[in-house]
């Protein structure tokens, strides 16, 4: 199971209002519930009358630690009682997972006849929907144009996933995995938390719900390589290096969460990479850069390409096309290897706003190293990691020294996905 402690930081004391509509999907609710407690978010309930035909309200009030609302249990005795109203005003979101497709029409005309859709309709909170139901319901003209009410209103939407429905058949209508719906909170938060950073990467100019839509001009581009490339010695053999992918996964997963559309260009892709975030794969150091161009091609403004993947400096001269048998090679085999292309001093600056990554093993004269990579590649920053025992490959802190042509910064140590963040803080302040 993935773990999300990672966004510990970013869901504490957040308040979380989940309403549950009538679909058999709602069981997989106990465990958003679950890891939401877990990265320390307070979390309410309201339950509609039919949606607690189908699992008992206690469930929910264990998992949540708080009272489930529902119509029985409406008090009015004081403003912090268990109502509609004080539920709406607690929240700093709204979460309707699932959604059916009958919560979902109602909600986009403005009804408000059971209470669930009174508590959505008394808060000004963001409104996040998870859908979940029967393919065709969900693909029907009045489903689809009811979506699209609720992202003009300023609701996202959560799409569904296919799979295994609870009617037996087979397609489109799956509550969306719980990474997704976790990923759709994270970046209401940062876009509240961090709204000129949102505004810089997303074009996202407010969270009011009437003023909460992208502006698609003003929405960065960005091209990030990951992970280490592959040179082929033989059919099976590779040279390769210890990079294992993870910042530049959690640089795409904060940018993507800002609001920025992001591709990624790897050799491996981990699996909290969110679904919206365009893969491309790529294994020699030849295909990064085609797999970078490729994703230029595809840009509609000059993108930022974050240059994170290790990429070789040497390959092999010659590639056998089958498995150098040990018993032929010699007791000291010699490997004859001719010089890379350098990816990132061969784009053009005119073509990509680049940020290098450099990975050094002595600090003496990393910081000279990286000055020099500043300009040699025509380099708008440089984010140097010094490798120590507590940021080596693969560890899941990291700290970095973050450099441009006018100044620079040292990030204490972090956890990945923060200094992501930090990352994305000095290029928008330093290129403008």
């Amino acid at each position: 199971m993935q773990s999300y402690l990672f966004l510990q930081p970013f869901f504490a004391n957040k308040r979380i209002l989940v309403v549950v509509s009538a679909s058999v999907a709602l069981y997989k609710i106990l465990e958003l519930l679950s890891t939401l407690n877990k990265l320390g978010a307070q979390t309410r309930v309201v339950m509609s009358e039919k949606s607690a035909e189908f699992i008992n309200p206690l469930l929910f009030e264990v998992m949540s630690k708080n009272n489930v609302l529902s119509e029985s249990l409406q008090n009015w005795q004081s403003a912090d009682s268990p109502n509609h109203i004080s539920y709406a005003k607690w929240a700093q979101v709204v979460l309707v997972a699932p959604a059916s497709a009958n919560t979902i029409a109602k909600f986009a005309c403005g009804i408000a006849d059971n209470i669930a859709l009174c508590t959505l309709l008394a808060s000004s909170a963001p409104k996040i929907f998870a859908p979940a139901m029967n393919t065709i319901m969900l693909q029907a003209p009045q489903t689809q144009a009811n979506l699209k009410t609720l992202i003009k209103l300023g609701a996202r939407v959560v799409e569904s996933k296919e799979g295994l429905l609870a009617c037996g058949d087979r397609g489109q209508g799956a509550l969306a995995d719980l990474q997704e719906i976790l990923y759709a909170l994270l970046s209401v938060f940062l876009q509240n938390d961090y709204r000129e950073l949102a505004e810089f990467w997303g074009g996202q100019s407010s969270q009011k719900e009437e003023d909460s839509q992208k502006d698609e001009a003003l929405q960065k581009e960005v091209i990030i390589s990951s992970g280490g490339s592959k040179e082929a010695l033989d059919s099976v053999r590779i040279l390769s290096n210890l990079s294992s992918g993870k910042q530049a996964h959690f640089l795409a997963l904060a940018l993507f969460a800002l609001g920025a559309k992001v591709c990624v260009v790897g050799s491996n892709f981990l699996p909290f990479l969110p679904k919206g975030v365009e893969c491309i794969e790529a294994q020699t150091t030849q295909e990064y850069k085609e797999g970078i161009l490729h994703a230029r091609k595809a840009c509609q403004q000059k993108p930022y390409l974050f240059m994170v993947a290790a990429l070789a400096d040497f390959k092999p001269k010659q590639v056998s096309a089958k498995k150098l048998k040990k018993e032929t090679l010699p007791e000291v085999f010699e490997l004859e290897l001719e010089k890379n292309i350098d990816v990132l001093e061969s784009l053009s600056p005119e073509d990509f706003i680049k940020i290098g990554f450099k990975a050094e093993s002595e600090e003496a004269h990393a910081l000279e190293y990286a000055k020099k990579m500043l300009v040699k590649k025509s380099l708008q920053a440089v984010c140097l990691n010094v490798l120590d025992s507590h940021n080596a490959f693969g560890s899941e802190n990291n700290k970095m020294m973050l450099l441009s042509a006018c100044d620079m910064k040292q990030t204490p140590l972090l956890s990945k996905f923060a200094l992501s963040l930090e990352i994305a803080q000095f290029v928008k302040e330093r290129i403008l």
